[in-house]
């Protein structure tokens, strides 16, 4: 709780992200009541159902679990906008929950009626509400891991898998505790289960977004523009900005922001910011770069658009990287700017038109293209997302052109593969660089 207060008062709890998140569960459970109501038709426990009524209460139950994770997993957007992005984000988390959810609710319910046979539950008998509440709380913790370790899996990245399923188990535990609670203040029925259904819902919702927040280690808040106010998580190992919907960090609004602007890459405890956009930039702390390391409290200037980022905890210095501040008023501080990064870089290594160097290994092929998982990363029209490779063969080092669309050319002349000698001009589709040894 400590942990939670400090957050909310230094401004990283992103509260925003949690209402969406809530309510997003809140929604869930409270359509996923209607085939609920629908399959039970007021059956009480001590009913007997027919088989055709048990397959029904399961594909309701998972139908109300599809819906708990669509409707969460829409909420990552934090917008009310239900545009494509939100669709497949809800048919993803839909069809994922509704998956585990089958198995989920088998198990869960064997538990509940083991708990209620071995407790002798019977209908008004002394100490049965006991039994009844402890099956009713841990069955639903069961589902409600179910249903969080689903929107985590939805999320495609891993880590969310545990912090889903961690938010599940709360949220559950607490729904299921209030279940009958609300059931004797309503008297039972109807409402008694659109109530209850739909706190469980908005529960686990809660606590899956709170599980996120507290467990996140960087992060990015909008201090200017249009969407001034709203936070990003940077997850995984690579985390793009820009105006196209896809993007984790998405700026809408601005022409100035490009469909991908720039990138965030993880590297081991560290974090490197990446331009991506050749004409308008990306500026960190009033500087345009091209790749630099970023720190607590850095200032991004992507378009109209000012970000800050923030860092959990300390962080070792990040792997020395190759990156050109540009300050286009005073060109003595380029120069000088130039001449530092030139000299943290020994070895062979390409050369772009801004001076910038990017070394080439001898133990390994370095990529060349637009696509963020090459070593190198050009951002060009002309560039083919997996162009051209250089690896080291002989003692000398040789490029291999990747059946790029616009070519590899070394000194004007286009080859498929080829050796570099120190001082070639080396040009992937228009982008020039020149080779040294």
């Amino acid at each position: 709780m400590d942990s939670v207060r400090t957050m909310i008062a230094g401004g990283s709890l992103d509260r925003r992200e949690l209402r969406f998140k809530a309510l997003a569960g809140l929604a869930g459970g409270a359509l996923g009541w209607i085939p609920v109501e629908i399959a039970s038709h007021n059956h009480t426990l001590t009913e007997q159902v027919s088989t055709a009524e048990q397959w029904a209460s399961t594909i309701a139950m998972i139908i109300l679990s599809g819906l708990v994770g669509g409707f969460i997993l829409t909420a990552e957007g934090q917008q009310l906008e239900f545009n494509r992005d939100a669709q497949l984000r809800f048919a993803r988390g839909f069809g994922i929950c509704v998956v585990l959810a089958y198995f989920g609710n088998i198990y869960s319910n064997e538990v509940f009626s083991w708990i209620l046979g071995a407790g002798g539950w019977t209908l008004n008998a002394q100490g049965s509400m006991f039994y009844l509440v402890l099956g009713r709380v841990i069955s639903w913790t069961m589902m409600g891991a179910t249903i969080g370790a689903g929107v985590g899996i939805a999320t495609l990245k891993v880590p969310n898998i545990l912090k889903g399923a961690a938010g599940g188990v709360v949220g559950g535990f607490i729904g299921g505790l209030t279940f009958d609670l609300i059931n004797g203040v309503t008297g039972g029925g109807l409402m008694s289960r659109l109530i209850g259904l739909s706190a469980i819902g908005l529960f686990i919702g809660l606590f899956i977004g709170l599980v996120q927040e507290l467990t996140k280690a960087a992060w990015v808040t909008v201090a200017q523009g249009r969407l001034r106010g709203r936070q990003y998580r940077v997850e995984g190992n690579v985390a793009t900005i820009g105006r196209a919907e896809e993007n984790p960090v998405g700026l809408f609004g601005d022409p100035a922001v490009q469909a991908r602007h720039a990138v965030i890459e993880r590297r081991g405890a560290d974090y490197v910011i990446r331009n991506l956009a050749v004409q308008t930039g990306t500026f960190v702390n009033g500087n345009r770069v091209e790749t630099v390391d970023l720190h607590d409290g850095d200032r991004i200037g992507i378009g109209g658009y000012e970000m800050i980022f923030h860092l959990r905890g300390s962080s070792t210095p990040a792997r020395q990287q190759a990156s050109l501040a540009v300050d286009p008023v005073n060109p003595a501080h380029v120069a000088s700017r130039l001449a530092g990064l030139n000299a943290n870089v020994d070895g062979p290594c390409l050369i772009d038109t801004s001076g910038q160097k990017f070394p080439l290994s001898a133990a390994h092929a370095i990529g060349i293209g637009r696509a963020l998982d090459n070593e190198i990363v050009v951002s060009h029209s002309s560039v083919s997302r997996h162009h051209a490779s250089i690896q080291a063969s002989n003692g000398s080092f040789q490029v291999k052109d990747l059946n790029s669309q616009n070519g590899t050319f070394i000194g004007g002349q286009r080859v498929t593969s080829a050796p570099l000698i120190n001082g070639d001009s080396v040009r992937f589709g228009d982008a020039p660089f020149t080779f040294r040894a």
